[in-house]
């Protein structure tokens, strides 16, 4: 979770720019208005929107994976952000999955010890 607090930390707050996600499903964030401030200049718009793109996909394999209060928080994060809002609901979601393999690693080594204690004469 302090993770998360870091990178809200680091996202430029703006108005949302999200289309209603319903109930936890995948965010549709546009990725026309994300990029938008590249309009004009057409080299940094195409590498914004390609960018983009290739975040969305990544957002839509690890969307289930990820616990569903971690990406309640993350969509309110990225959806906070002025530019690039997949590449900071991607970084987010990947934070909160090593965090939630984490805890279940650590879980396990303490049941682990707790079994091996309770056969211990």
């Amino acid at each position: 979770m302090m993770r998360l607090a870091f990178l809200a930390a680091l996202v430029t707050i703006s108005g949302p720019v999200l289309a209603d996600p319903g109930p936890m499903g995948l965010p549709d964030f546009s990725v026309e208005k994300s990029c938008s401030m590249f309009a004009g200049h057409p080299r940094p718009l195409v590498l914004c929107q390609d960018t983009e793109t290739r975040y969305r996909s990544e957002v839509a394999s690890s969307w289930t994976q990820t616990p569903v209060s971690e990406r309640e928080a993350c969509v309110k994060l990225a959806s906070q952000s002025q530019r690039g809002k997949y590449e900071v609901l991607a970084r987010c979601l990947r934070t909160a999955i090593s965090e939630a393999a984490w805890k279940d690693a650590v879980g396990s080594i303490k049941q682990s010890a707790i079994e091996r204690d309770a056969r211990s004469p």
